[in-house]
């Protein structure tokens, strides 16, 4: 049985990036999606190309109005979400892979058999100004050791539909939120990596242009959450800030450290 995908894509003042995440949709050889797009009412023409967009695809919604920031404006997609069974988080700049993604990922899926799994996640490329890398998810969950996979590769099925986001966060929510998400699991199996690239993620982002701010709520998430104690998270915080340095001074050396075995156990 086929899978129903949902998208809920935010945006502000980038209408060249939700126009590349739009057409990554539309290029999709899988038809049986749906995506709701929260714009924070732009001023660079964004509202008007939505309104053109949903007058033309019907399967597209569309919301143009101010919110309180990235998050909240994730909060009103999930509110506004319709049946699915799985749906991802994909912002304006991100996209998916290749036309033949969501095709994949539905064959992927109903390979596993069984019940559907709550989460599904696969591998993403970050593309930077002048290159793309792929950077493999990882197959050991250690959720105090920070996300395992980049958020755009990560479907979550459709009884998850009542999460919500903490505001209190300005750039960690997401990592909040998948924390409080795999918790939620109640076995293993309800977690599953898919040997996949999935998403194409835009490393100009505000998370990671102000990744200092997003390593200091990270330390107060792990210990609000229970995730391991205050040193330890702080011992997490100092590795996260020599990965940020080493990423910057050092790109190659960077993803040497940071290269993982997949399922057919070959290093992307």
């Amino acid at each position: 049985m086929s899978n129903k995908f949902f998208f809920v894509t935010i945006c502000y003042n980038n209408l060249a990036g939700l126009q590349r995440t739009v057409e990554s949709l539309l290029k999709q050889s899988y038809c049986d999606w749906e995506c709701v797009i929260i714009d924070g009412a732009s001023k660079d023409g964004t509202p008007a190309y939505l309104t053109q967009l949903a007058d033309e695809q019907s399967n597209i919604r569309v919301v143009s109005e101010p919110d309180r920031g990235i998050y909240d404006a994730m909060n009103k997609g999930l509110e506004r979400m319709s049946s699915c069974d799985y749906f991802c988080f994909l912002n304006s700049g991100d996209s998916l892979y290749s036309p033949e993604t969501l095709q994949e990922l539905d064959s992927n899926i109903n390979g596993l058999g069984g019940d559907k799994p709550a989460i599904v996640y696969g591998h993403a490329c970050e593309e930077f100004a002048d290159n793309e890398v792929v950077k493999p998810a990882n197959n050991t969950i250690s959720l105090e050791k920070g996300m395992f996979c980049n958020h755009q590769s990560m479907f979550f099925h459709h009884r998850y539909a009542s999460l919500r986001y903490d505001l209190e966060y300005k750039l960690s929510a997401d990592y909040d939120y998948i924390v409080r998400a795999v918790k939620m699991l109640k076995t293993p199996a309800d977690l599953r990596l898919l040997d996949m690239v999935i998403s194409r993620f835009d490393m100009a982002g505000v998370s990671n242009s102000r990744r200092m701010s997003g390593i200091k709520e990270d330390f107060r998430l792990r210990v609000k959450n229970e995730l391991c104690s205050t040193q330890s998270s702080a011992l997490y915080a100092a590795r996260s800030v020599c990965l940020m340095n080493l990423k910057r001074f050092s790109y190659p050396l960077y993803l040497l450290m940071r290269s993982k075995t997949t399922l057919n156990n070959q290093v992307i």
